[in-house]
This record gives structure tokens, C-alpha cells and sequence, in this order.
């Protein structure tokens, strides 16, 4: 009796088998990779957005930006295209104090919200320098009325 040889090689089924799980996990890892990239630019987007709107608020807490309301303006400074800046200022709860809400958004990838709102309670400049000035008036008058009274009396 003949004993059959064993089959060399492999097979063109268990290829086909091989081939599809080669296809699968190529899928898988072409979408976990595709995930990670869309996830890293949307924290990155976020994270300038942040920034940006802790230096416009800083700015406008310095004075070198008016603390008004103002519409969507867009960043002059370079490398910062497709950036806006917003501000919305509102009387807080104390005279004199006002509420300044800053708002950054960026409009270069259409899939993500890359805006932050970032609020402050501020000093109303004009409210400080007004009571300022009525301050030193009524000093003024002060001054005056006491010195007019000791001349009086002389």
C-alpha cells in the first residue's frame, strides 16, 4: 500500500482567508488612524482658541483694546487667518464693574467648533476716571469752601 504524500504548500483558500484579515486590520487601522488625526487637530484648535482668547481678554484688561462691544473682528497678526475675536461687555452687579465676555472663532475647518468664550469682571475705566473726577472736585470744593471760611472769619 501507497502511503498519499502530504500537501506542500498552501492552499489558494487559506490565502483568500489570509488576504482578508490583511484587509480588515489595514481598515481598522486606517480608520483608528483617521480618529486620531480629526481628535489631535481638534485639541490643537481648541487649545489656540484658548490662548487667543486669554490674550485678547489681557489685552483689553491692559487697556490697549477699548473694552466695548464689538462684532466679529478679525486678527491682524500673521498666522492667525481664519481667526475672529468678538467682545460683548455687560454692567455686572456693582456700579462700576462690568462683565467683559470675549469670544474667538475660527472658521478655516468647517467640521470643528473651534470657538472658547472666556468672561472677566472688569473696572469701567470711564466709571473709575467719573468718580475720580467728582472725587477731586469735591475736594476742590471743599478746599475752597474751608478757605473761604477762615477768611471770613478773620
Amino acid at each position: 500500500m501507497k502511503r498519499a504524500k502530504p500537501a506542500r504548500g498552501i492552499t489558494l483558500y487559506e490565502v483568500v482567508i489570509a488576504l482578508a484579515i490583511f484587509a480588515g486590520a489595514i481598515a481598522a487601522l486606517s480608520q483608528a488612524l483617521s480618529t486620531a488625526t480629526r481628535a489631535a487637530l481638534q485639541s490643537r484648535m481648541e487649545s489656540q482658541a484658548v490662548l487667543l482668547c486669554q490674550t485678547k481678554l489681557a489685552e483689553i484688561v491692559a487697556g490697549a483694546v477699548p473694552s466695548t462691544s464689538t462684532g466679529a473682528t478679525a486678527f491682524t497678526e500673521s498666522g492667525l487667518e481664519g481667526w475672529t475675536w468678538s467682545v460683548e461687555v455687560t454692567p455686572a452687579g456693582h456700579t462700576g464693574i462690568n462683565q467683559v465676555s470675549v469670544t474667538v472663532n475660527s472658521n478655516m475647518v468647517q467640521d470643528f467648533d473651534s470657538s472658547f468664550t472666556m468672561s472677566r469682571l472688569v473696572r469701567d475705566q470711564q466709571a473709575f476716571i467719573s468718580t475720580a473726577v467728582s472725587a477731586a472736585k469735591q475736594k476742590a470744593l471743599q478746599s475752597g469752601l474751608t478757605q473761604q471760611q477762615s477768611q471770613a472769619g478773620q
